[in-house]
């Protein structure tokens, strides 16, 4: 008995050390700059009522934790079409309005090929080095016909780039749930994501 409550208590320790609705995250182990004055939040959603959701959900949440959080829609909203076919012009853009950081929220179905098992090793693919490059491979992605719907369950991948090289600093994803209850579930990973990047450090 006194095992098995020794069990209970050393899992209540370990999940109370994972921020809530994060199942797996990277950093980067390289310097850079982690004084972000002005992050852009960037929902990468074919779906313009649930891109708006969650870009002001995160914003609202970093804005919590004394962040100067801008939402993407205001910048680049859905009648400009596809914002980044010159990505160092869209960037220059995002420079000279003071953003040096970004911060991009895909929804992303698990039965794409970069959906990877809890039970395996995570780390980002090679493409996801740079915002350019993810960008436009996630566009293709999501904004296909058809691509979000209710029928299917989907994780939240989120990726934070420092804007001055447009380099990966950091990555992350949630656990799996469906899209029904993603109201109820989106303010509490946006709590946990902001948490995770001041334990990890990634911004101060």
């Amino acid at each position: 008995m006194k095992s098995k409550l020794l069990i209970v208590l050393f899992a209540l320790i370990l999940n109370s050390c994972v921020p809530e609705g994060l199942m797996r995250t990277w950093s980067t182990t390289e310097d850079y700059d982690r004084k972000f004055n002005n992050i852009l939040v960037m929902g990468l959603i074919n779906n313009v009522n649930l891109r708006n959701e969650v870009e002001n959900e995160v914003v609202f949440t970093g804005r919590k934790f004394d962040l100067r959080c801008v939402n993407g829609m205001s910048m680049f909203p859905p009648e400009l079409g596809k914002p980044f076919e010159d990505v160092e012009r869209a960037k220059e853009r995002m420079r000279k309005d003071g953003f040096d950081g970004v911060v991009t929220v895909t929804l992303v179905d698990i039965n794409e090929p970069r959906y990877i098992p809890p039970e395996t090793a995570y780390s980002p693919l090679v493409y996801y080095d740079r915002f350019g490059n993810y960008f436009f491979r996630t566009y293709d992605l999501v904004y296909r016909p058809g691509y979000f719907t209710r029928n299917t369950n989907y994780f939240i991948e989120t990726n934070f780039y420092e804007l001055k090289v447009g380099k990966l600093v950091w990555s992350g994803r949630s656990t799996i749930f469906p899209p029904a209850e993603l109201a109820t579930y989106l303010p509490n990973y946006a709590k946990g994501l902001f948490k995770e990047l001041k334990i990890e450090r990634i911004i101060e």
